[in-house]
C-alpha cells in the first residue's frame, strides 16, 4: 500500500472480530512505538470494521485523485473539534466509506463526543425507540447530542451498553413474514457496495459450522468419504467436472461437506428456520461485497474444494512465511497441486496461500431444480492452519431470533406463497412427504 489516512490506519487495527486478537496488536504497536501509556487489556465497546471494508478509499485505479487529501483534512478537523459541512459531505461521498463506517472512525478519533452506528449501537438505538441515521454532519451532530442526552451516558459508555446488548425478544425476533420484511427494509442502504445472502438455521445454538466440522470423526475422514461416495455412485457424479461440483452434488444428497448453505430468497432462509417446533431458530443476514463473490469455476474454489481430498494431516501451519515461490515447493502444496490439475490440466503451479485460509462464497451452475428453487449459493469453507480447524468467517452479518411458538404460524404464512417442502424439494419423495403432511395421511 502506498497511501494511507488516519481513519484506515484505525480501522485496521480494529477489523478482527476476535477481540484477543484486537488487544494483542494494540500490545504490539505500544511496544514498538515506545507509547507511554498503560498496557491495552480490553477493547470491549471499540466497533469493529468489516475485514474486507478496512480502506476509506477506493482502489487507486477508481478513486478520485483528492479522496487521501480529504479524509486527512477531515481527520484534522474533526481532532480540532470544528468540521466544515462540504468538507464531511465530500467524505462521505467518498465510494469506500459509506454513514456507518463514518460514524465509526469519527468515534475512534473522539470517542467522548461522537455515537458510532455500527450494527450493534444501532440495533441497542432501536430498541430505545431512538434513531441511527443522517444526511449530514449537522443532523449526525444533533443525532448524537440527542442520543447522549435521551440515555444519560457518553458516546463510549453507549457503545460499551450496545457491545453487552443481546436483544433475546425485542428487535432481532421475527414472529411474521411482514415483521420479517419490516426488519430487512431497516438494514437496507441507498449506496449499497455489497450483496445480501441468507441463511435459516432450525436451532438458534447451532453456529455457522459446515456439516464436515461438527463431529471430530467427520473430518478426518473428509478424504474417505468424498472417494467412497463417488467410488460408490460413479453414475450420480459422470456430470461433475469439478471437485466443488462433486461437493455440491454431496450436499444434495445431505453428506457431510466444506460448504454451507445460503440464498439470496430471505423467505427460503425463513422456512428453514422455522422448521422443528420445539426451539427458537436464527435467520442470518449476510453482507458480501461483489469482489468476494466467486463463481463454480474460479481457480480459487478449486483449490479450497480440493482439501476435501487431502488427508486429515494437511497443514500449511509452518509454510505461511514462506515467500510464493517457496510455498508452492513444499510436498503438502505439491500434492494439493496435483490433486487441482487433475480436473484442470491448464492451472498455473501457483497456489495463494491466504485463499487456503480463507471463507469464500460461491455461486453454483443452476443446474439442478433444487437449487433453482432454492436460489441457491455457498459459503465455501477453507482451513485455518491445519485440517482440523474451519477457516473463520469474515463476512459482516445479522442475526434474527424465530420464536418457536411462531414457527407454524410462518410455515402456514409462507406456504400460502408458495414456499413449503415440495416447492423447495421438487424430487418426488419430498413432494409426497409434503403432500402426507398436508392431508394428514400416515407415513
Amino acid at each position: 500500500m502506498e497511501e494511507i489516512d488516519p481513519f484506515t490506519f484505525f480501522s485496521y487495527l480494529n477489523k478482527f472480530h476476535s477481540d484477543e486478537r484486537r488487544v494483542e496488536i494494540l500490545q504490539g504497536l505500544r511496544r514498538k512505538l515506545n507509547l507511554n501509556c498503560p498496557k491495552p487489556t480490553d477493547v470491549s465497546g471499540i466497533p469493529t470494521i468489516h475485514p474486507m471494508k478496512v480502506h476509506l478509499f477506493p482502489h487507486k485505479s477508481t478513486r478520485n485523485k483528492h479522496d487521501i487529501n480529504v479524509l486527512w483534512e477531515l481527520f484534522r478537523q474533526v481532532k480540532e473539534g470544528k468540521v466544515d459541512e462540504r468538507l464531511f459531505q465530500t467524505a462521505l461521498n467518498i465510494k469506500s466509506v459509506g454513514k456507518g463506517k463514518l460514524s465509526i472512525v469519527l468515534f475512534y478519533v473522539n470517542p467522548e463526543r461522537y455515537v458510532p452506528l455500527d450494527s450493534n449501537t444501532s440495533s441497542y438505538l432501536r430498541s430505545k425507540k431512538l434513531g441511527y441515521t443522517y444526511d449530514s454532519f449537522a443532523s449526525y451532530n444533533e443525532l448524537s447530542e440527542k442520543i447522549v442526552k435521551t440515555l444519560g451516558k457518553r458516546p463510549w459508555e453507549i457503545s460499551y451498553e450496545a457491545y453487552n446488548y443481546t436483544p433475546e425478544s425485542d428487535s432481532s425476533s421475527i414472529g411474521s413474514i411482514r415483521t420479517l420484511f419490516e426488519k430487512l427494509e431497516d438494514e437496507l442502504e441507498d449506496d449499497m457496495d455489497y450483496h445480501i445472502f441468507y441463511r435459516g438455521q432450525s436451532d438458534k445454538s447451532f453456529g455457522l459450522i459446515p456439516s464436515i466440522y461438527r463431529e471430530k470423526f467427520l473430518i478426518q475422514n473428509e478424504n474417505r468419504i468424498f472417494r467412497d461416495i463417488i467410488a460408490q455412485s460413479p453414475a450420480d457424479f459422470k456430470g461433475c467436472t469439478s471437485t466443488f461440483e462433486k461437493l455440491v452434488k454431496m450436499q444434495h444428497y445431505s453428506l457431510p461437506t466444506r460448504l454451507l448453505d445460503i440464498t439470496t430468497n430471505p423467505l427460503v432462509a425463513l422456512y428453514f428456520a422455522c422448521e422443528n417446533d420445539a426451539v427458537d431458530g436464527k435467520l442470518f443476514r449476510f453482507e458480501v461485497q461483489t469482489s468476494d463473490i466467486k463463481y463454480f469455476d474460479s481457480d480459487a474454489v478449486s483449490v479450497v474444494s480440493n482439501i476435501a481430498k487431502r488427508p486429515i494431516d494437511f497443514s500449511i501451519e509452518d509454510l505461511r512465511e514462506l515467500d510464493r515461490k517457496e510455498f508452492n515447493s513444499e510436498e503438502e502444496i505439491q500434492y494439493l497441486l496435483h490433486e487441482i490439475k487433475y480436473e484442470k490440466p491448464h492451472f498455473q503451479n501457483v497456489i495463494d496461500s491466504k485463499d487456503i485460509e480463507r471463507v469464500f462464497c460461491v455461486k453454483p451452475m443452476f443446474d439442478n431444480p433444487r437449487i433453482i428453487r432454492q436460489s441457491g449459493a455457498f459459503f465455501l469453507y477453507g482451513i485455518n492452519g491445519n485440517k482440523s480447524q474451519p477457516a473463520s468467517l469474515n463476512f459482516s452479518y445479522k442475526v434474527y431470533i424465530i420464536n418457536k411458538a411462531q414457527k407454524r404460524k410462518i410455515r402456514k404464512q409462507l406456504e400460502a406463497l408458495g414456499i413449503d417442502k415440495s416447492t423447495l424439494f421438487p424430487e418426488v419423495e419430498h413432494v409426497a412427504e409434503h403432500i402426507k403432511d398436508k392431508y394428514h395421511l400416515p407415513k
